[in-house]
């Protein structure tokens, strides 16, 4: 399994725990970049998390933060970067 895929199930959990819980306000999830030693944290809230999800092929990660193989930014701001792998 690759690497953002590890991360990304991760913030599948985390989620589904936020859901649970009724979080509000901003929850750190996992940058879902390649490299297996980063441990950067995003800040989205849960409709920010869900929108990104919508798309399958969609990432999280901090901006400058790079997934393995073909893929473009689709979003990028102070908070995170939205890549999609083509």
């Amino acid at each position: 399994m690759k690497v953002e895929n590890v991360f990304r199930n991760a913030n599948e959990s985390m989620a589904a725990k936020a859901r649970e819980l009724r979080l509000e306000p901003l929850i750190p999830f996992l940058c879902e970049c390649s490299n297996k030693r980063c441990f950067a944290r995003v800040s989205l809230t849960l409709e920010e998390y869900d929108e990104a999800r919508a798309a399958p092929q969609r990432y999280l990660t901090i901006s400058g933060h790079e997934v393995e193989g073909a893929a473009l930014v689709i979003a990028d701001d102070e908070r995170f970067a939205l890549v999609e792998k083509l």
